[in-house]
């Protein structure tokens, strides 16, 4: 009998290769005799364990303002700050949702 913590090895190998292999999880556990709930039980673990062992990350934000750029953007306040990510760049106002901002740095972190 395998261990939990081998099983749920296993199981994070099984969800990596659907998802890598573009099969939805009904057609992967039809093709594999698993039901769904236990599909489910396991990728919650999963995502459990990887979101526990996340690390945050952190990158320096330097604000790169010039004469054009405060000349041409009225609307951005002195209290505003932008972020530059490749070639995307967003201003972030001072009245900023911190949850929105988590939110579009998580995206941003996946391109």
């Amino acid at each position: 009998m395998k261990s939990k913590a081998e099983t749920l090895q296993l199981w994070e190998q099984r969800i990596k290769e659907r998802v890598q292999n573009g099969m939805t999880i009904g057609e992967w556990c039809e093709k594999n005799g698993v039901s769904k709930y236990r599909y489910n039980y396991w990728n919650k673990r999963v995502r459990e364990k990887l979101k526990a062992g996340e690390e945050p990350t952190f990158a320096e934000v330097t604000p790169i303002l010039s004469p054009v750029d405060t000349a041409s953007q009225n609307s951005v306040l002195s209290s505003d700050f932008q972020i530059s990510f490749k070639s995307i760049h967003v201003t972030v106002p001072s009245n900023f949702n911190p949850a929105a901002l988590a939110r579009l740095m998580k995206v941003l972190q996946e391109l």
